[in-house]
């Protein structure tokens, strides 16, 4: 009997510690400090910038262990490159302007004008809602950073192309076709719903009574009640771009089912940042969590922990997540600047300038969109309470 009980005994101790290693591992969240998550920032936006081109294109990929650089492109990511730098200077730091500025001549030279609107897309390239959305959101953020109007009639363009794309169920569809000369029948974009609605939300904010709150507020009803049963998700896919929108239409615009998707939201991508905090890429943890995420993917996790964290201190609603959002926020943000790649770091390979600053995979590659979701969440963790007096 004796000898039973033990056996069980062990069982259950071994059980408890597989569970507790692999299942439910501790998080590791080290305290948040806004001089490095600044210097974070800085590295990362050097990083794009040095990698700008005569032809306004930016470093596209760099695989450290091969040294080789990628010759891949891809219009949607330069968009989120210039919104990046944009968002930079929007804080109040305008020396990335200039990159930006020479990047976005790029995009002047791939407008798709017809019909009253017009697209980002590079000819031979499908025309996708994505980049144009990205375009405009950067756009709006180069304007909120220098007051320069110039650009408005480009931006209410762009804006009337995500209109067009819209459905008359509220849908928005990720594509057009150069040969009919329509938008394709049932194909929708994984992220470009999401950059579409943030980028109504934006020209309804700084352009109101022009009419983009109708197609914003249409869209935005359509993710919050149907998106995820029409494009076939069966969880609550974490929208890094619709929480964005969400704390950009905010409380005053927003009704029960909005707020109660950002409910969802909010515990889709904090259950995203609990398990990357309990990640520690290796032994049986590693099997269960997977391999850490990417530089792309810590920011995006933190960009839409801080717009819901935004919104939930304007939105009654939501008021109870509000700590738990700024608890979730800081440790995905300090986990993102533990990850970047110092000087130290940089040494240590042919190309120091394309190491120096950026998340790279575990295979020894990143990507420009690294750089730029990564800075895009530090530069939103600095409006945590007193992330701008720490070091």
């Amino acid at each position: 009997m004796r000898r039973l009980l033990v056996s069980h005994l062990a069982v259950f101790v071994v059980g408890a510690a597989v569970l507790r290693v692999a299942v439910v591992p501790p998080e590791v969240c080290p305290p948040l400090r806004a001089g490095a998550a600044r210097a974070a920032i800085g590295e990362a936006a050097g990083w794009l910038e040095r990698g700008l081109r005569p032809d306004g294109r930016f470093t596209y990929g760099y695989d450290r262990e091969r040294d080789e650089v990628s010759r891949s492109y891809n219009t949607t990511r330069h968009a989120g490159v210039l919104l990046g730098l944009y968002q930079i200077a929007a804080s109040g730091d305008r020396s990335r302007l200039g990159a930006a500025d020479a990047g976005l001549r790029y995009v002047r030279r791939n407008l798709l004008r017809r019909d009253g609107w017009t697209a980002f897309a590079v000819p031979g390239e499908e025309v996708r809602i994505g980049p144009s959305a990205l375009a405009l959101a950067a756009l709006m953020h180069r304007r909120l950073a220098t007051g320069d109007a110039s650009n408005d009639a480009l931006m209410w363009s762009l804006g009337r192309f995500l209109v067009a794309q819209l459905q008359p169920d509220g849908s928005i569809l990720g594509s057009w076709s150069l040969a009919t000369g329509r938008p394709v029948p049932g194909r929708y974009a994984k992220f470009g719903t999401g950059e579409a609605l943030w980028a109504l939300a934006l020209l309804n904010r700084l352009f109101p009574g022009r009419g983009w709150d109708a197609p914003a507020l249409r869209l935005a009803r359509y993710v919050a009640t149907r998106r995820d049963d029409v494009e076939g998700y069966v969880l609550t896919f974490p929208d890094h771009w619709a929480a964005y929108a969400l704390a950009e239409l905010g409380p005053d615009t927003l009704g029960e089912e909005e707020v109660a998707y950002a409910r969802r939201l909010a515990g889709a991508l904090g259950l995203s940042s609990r398990m990357e905090a309990q990640s520690q890429g290796r032994g049986l943890n590693r099997q269960v969590r997977g391999e850490p995420a990417s530089g792309a993917g810590l920011g995006s996790i933190g960009e839409g922990l801080a717009a819901l964290w935004r919104l939930s201190r304007a939105e009654p609603g939501l008021a109870d997540l509000e700590q738990d959002l700024a608890e979730r926020l800081s440790c995905t943000a300090a986990r993102t600047v533990e990850r970047r790649a110092d000087a130290a770091e940089a040494a240590r390979y042919p190309r120091p300038r394309l190491v120096r600053g950026a998340w790279f995979s575990e295979a020894g590659y990143t990507q420009m969109d690294d750089q730029r979701h990564a800075l895009s969440a530090l530069l939103a963790s600095l409006e945590l309470p007193g992330a701008g007096a720490s070091r």
